[in-house]
């Protein structure tokens, strides 16, 4: 296959995200439902008690109270919806089994060894080390502004740690699009690991564009701070984020399920980097200081596993055979 043609594939795929996005509020036209995900939230939280976070079990509950809010699990649902698309209306009827076995916990390997235990351990360490030191550099540059949670206890930590991990929405919904098919249409076609992992989080980004004009999020930081600060912030963390994703997929033979640690480690619903609240959120200083502590990591993944991200090298082709001539 040639080179330009997983680009125009992912092309495809990239397109078809952002008009698929247009269901949503279709979907909300055709109900007669409003777009106000976080009013909906928060109305059916004081009704059941259920708090309002990204765990995708506690939104679950929420949208069994307020249906509208299964809108917003479609919008969560898109990258993925498309990558299903376009393996169905695709000639390699092995693509399916491909996605499939990507989430096991160790991809390609039967079983979860000794070995890739230790990689799951060094990427959550590291992803905690990294929230903790997004939460010291906003302390140091702006002093009180965030809080760390409260540990009650060890095992309602180590439990609000796994929820984050494996259970949050965005990474559960998300993944199988962003790590499970664009990315593997890249490097699995010659495309260098670490260009792919940078052309998706780039696209990774731009695609929550649509979703901040709908919330208003340019017109309330002003479109001159939007493109200039917020969008470049977040931008940098989307491809910081991509890039520690796929070096730990590719060192565990190409399984989704680190991507949805990190993924989900990365929204940090358990607070390690300091509380936050959704006009917190929204602004360049919270995005820029959660992206800039894990640029370091990259470097050092880099550093380590070249541009190929820990992906093993192609073997090499056979010798080619003595044609020199009989005496």
């Amino acid at each position: 296959m040639s080179l330009d043609r997983p680009w125009r594939r992912f092309s495809i795929f990239c397109l078809l995200t952002v008009l698929l996005l247009a269901l949503v509020p279709i979907a909300s036209f055709v109900f007669g439902t409003s777009m106000d995900f976080g009013g909906i939230a928060e109305r059916a939280s004081l009704t059941t008690g259920v708090p309002w976070t990204s765990n995708l079990f506690d939104v679950v509950r929420l949208c069994l109270v307020e249906p509208g809010l299964w809108l917003l699990l479609l919008g969560s649902f898109v990258p993925t919806l498309a990558a299903l698309i376009l393996m169905t209306l695709g000639s390699e009827p092995s693509s399916w089994r491909r996605f499939a076995r990507r989430f096991r916990p160790a991809g390609d390997s039967p079983a979860l060894k000794l070995e890739h235990s230790a990689v799951y351990a060094v990427l959550c360490f590291g992803m905690i080390a990294g929230l903790l030191t997004v939460f010291q550099l906003r302390e140091a540059i702006s002093p009180g502004e965030y809080e760390l949670p409260t540990i009650v206890s060890l095992p309602n930590l180590l439990m609000a740690l796994l929820f984050a991990a494996l259970l949050d929405q965005g990474a559960v919904l998300e993944e199988g699009g962003w790590r499970g098919y664009a990315t593997p249409l890249l490097q699995d076609h010659g495309v260098a690991p670490l260009l792919g992992a940078v052309a998706v989080g780039v696209a990774w980004a731009f695609w929550h564009v649509p979703r901040d004009i709908i919330i208003g999020l340019p017109s309330t930081l002003g479109w001159s701070a939007y493109l200039g600060l917020y969008l470049p912030s977040f931008t940098l963390g989307t491809i910081t984020t991509s890039i520690i994703a796929v070096y730990f997929m590719n060192r565990l033979g190409g399984s989704l399920i680190p991507a949805i640690v990190v993924h989900g480690l990365a929204n940090d619903a358990t607070g390690f980097s300091g509380l936050a609240t959704i006009e917190h959120a929204l602004t360049p200083f919270h995005q820029i200081t959660k992206a800039l502590p894990f640029v370091l990591p990259c470097v050092l993944i880099v550093l380590l596993g070249g541009s190929r991200l820990g992906l093993p090298s192609p073997p090499s082709p056979p010798p080619e055979p003595d044609r020199a001539a009989a005496p």
